[in-house]
């Protein structure tokens, strides 16, 4: 599958000395959701503005669907829709308006189908003719999203999208990117949280100060760097974890009412069958067993942890 975002060895440095981004290099292929983890200031904005012309880098080379971003600006940003953090709309304009607008910025002539197709696909044909002001935060979201997608782009930047979006709106705010997937639109997603990264996304990428610390498939970076856990609930709770179990590095719950035992899922042995034995061994009564699979946001956690202890 070919690649309609390329981005080489970008760098932005801004006049302060702050060096915002670090070396990114990002391939990303047509028709695949691709999620940026990340905290605050480690770049997400940044790269997105980049790629949309709003900031100009400091070095490197970024093509969209072949063009220069640079060389060949209209071209490149034409396949492009921005829906931005900040919701930004005329208050007093009706819906199909501003849509229309938009599409028009971008040289594209009136098509009143496309419009209804596009408002009718994010649940807004029904709100067509109501001002902007009337409508909830939700459907502002939505508003911007229709407002990207009304010039027909092949790539779609969503800049934290689900911001303040209650967790039934945001719901469907993934089925909306998954709609868009289905219609052949590439997307590109920034989010905090880290649900809607292990719910939509095909892969995932993590920034962390303006550093790239991985692009990979979200099912196969789960596997890879997922790690297990046992939670040993006893039928007695206990003040302390016994001596002959020490080398296993249980941690003890706040009650004294379960073990718990990381390891890793790649391993030959897991030892879970001798740690079983041996709390059996110490005079402990198992009452239950669970496991528990690590998520997309505790390897978040430790990558971008692992990336802070390596600046320091």
């Amino acid at each position: 599958m070919s690649a309609i975002l390329e981005i080489e060895s970008l760098r932005k440095v801004y006049a302060d000395g702050f060096e915002a981004l670090k070396d990114v290099n990002l391939e990303i292929k047509t028709g695949e959701i691709v999620a940026l983890l990340g905290p605050n200031g480690a770049g997400k904005t940044t790269l997105i503005s980049t790629v949309c012309g709003i900031t100009q880098a400091s070095a490197g080379h970024v093509r969209v669907g072949g063009y220069d971003i640079l060389r060949d600006f209209r071209q490149a940003r034409s396949m492009i829709g921005l829906v931005p953090q900040e919701i930004n709309l005329e208050p007093f304009e009706k819906v199909i308006s501003t849509v229309q607008f938009s599409r028009g910025l971008f040289g594209k002539p009136r098509d009143d189908a496309k419009t209804e197709q596009i408002l009718r696909q994010l649940s807004l044909w029904d709100k067509r003719d109501s001002q902007v002001r009337e409508l909830s935060g939700g459907m502002k979201r939505r508003v911007l999203i229709a407002k990207a997608l009304s010039h027909e782009p092949k790539l779609l930047f969503l800049d934290e999208p689900t911001a303040g979006v209650d967790v039934e709106l945001r719901k469907d705010m993934w089925e909306i990117v998954a709609g868009l997937k289905a219609a052949g639109v590439t997307i590109v997603l920034t989010t905090h949280y880290i649900e809607e990264a292990e719910a939509i996304a095909d892969r995932v990428g993590v920034i962390a100060k303006g550093e790239m610390l991985l692009i990979e498939e979200k099912a196969r970076l789960m596997d890879r760097m997922g790690q297990k856990q046992l939670e040993v609930q006893l039928s007695a709770p206990i003040t302390e974890i016994p001596a002959a179990l020490e080398t296993y590095a249980l941690s003890l719950s706040e009650d004294g009412c379960a073990l718990t035992y990381s390891y890793d899922t790649r391993r030959e042995r897991t030892g879970i069958t001798k740690l079983l034995s041996d709390v059996s061994a110490a005079g402990l009564v198992l009452r239950d067993v669970v496991t528990r699979q690590s998520s997309l946001e505790d390897i978040f956690v430790g990558l971008v942890h692992a990336g802070e202890e390596d600046a320091t």
